[in-house]
């Protein structure tokens, strides 16, 4: 059984619930392996004791970025013009690629009269399987700077914890999700078998489990809220029980 834990907004305490039901799961309830699919602020290793063994590391290749020829360029900055991501800059009267800008979207290669400019494969990011000091085990995505297509390293975090709890012969995979609605949180929810959102007694935090439950009930995905920090205002946490 798959199950994520997600919330409308940072610091809610998701990571702090991931963990603890990792641990409880893993020894009370037929074992766990954890997946931590925030792959651009990964911290659940964190809070589970910390990075005992490394027992893998592979490269995950689904970026693309441009590469200018200089041989060819003929400076005629119409590659400048086309950019919306403003990854092109000039240098020496000549344009330059900014990679952590660079999106790969190819349109730059596309008007370069001189066939100057190729899109070429881009390293995205890592993933990682690591034994934590609490004897939990771990897979997570690290994003490189400037990486993009999240949503493909969140799929394979979660494909990589579910081969690997077969092979360990582990009930339950606990997927740690990034915060609020983006492509990763997506990517985490799809296929997913239950789903826990943490919300603490704030408005904005309130707002945000709304819209995660939204795109739950997009995926008709078994939906349960958990309330932390409960005494942070009693009132305002009886209006969200209501």
């Amino acid at each position: 059984m798959e199950i994520v834990i997600a919330s409308g907004k940072g610091g809610t305490g998701k990571t702090f619930l991931a963990s603890n039901i990792s641990i409880f799961f893993d020894r009370r309830l037929g074992g766990a392996v954890a997946a931590d699919a925030d792959v651009e602020a990964p911290d659940l290793v964190l809070a589970l004791g910390g990075e005992k063994t490394i027992i893998s590391r592979r490269e995950v290749w689904e970026s693309a970025k441009a590469h200018i020829d200089d041989g060819l360029c003929t400076g005629c900055m119409k590659c400048l013009e086309v950019c919306s991501f403003d990854a092109i800059t000039v240098e020496d009267s000549r344009p330059k690629i900014i990679e952590e800008f660079c999106e790969g979207c190819g349109a730059c290669a596309i008007i370069c009269p001189s066939k100057a400019i190729n899109v070429e494969e881009a390293l995205t990011g890592h993933l990682l399987t690591v034994e934590s000091a609490s004897g939990i085990h771990v897979v997570m995505g690290d994003l490189e700077v400037g990486g993009r297509n999240t949503g493909h390293i969140v799929y394979a975090v979660r494909e990589d914890a579910k081969k690997l709890a077969g092979r360990l012969g582990k009930r339950f995979v606990i997927v740690d999700a990034a915060p609020g609605i983006g492509c990763p949180v997506v990517s985490s929810l799809s296929g997913a078998d239950v789903l826990l959102i943490v919300v603490e007694p704030t408005p904005q935090s309130l707002q945000g489990a709304r819209r995660v439950l939204e795109v739950a009930r997009a995926f008709r995905l078994r939906s349960y809220l958990v309330l932390n920090k409960y005494d942070l205002s009693e009132e305002f946490s009886k209006r969200v029980c209501e």
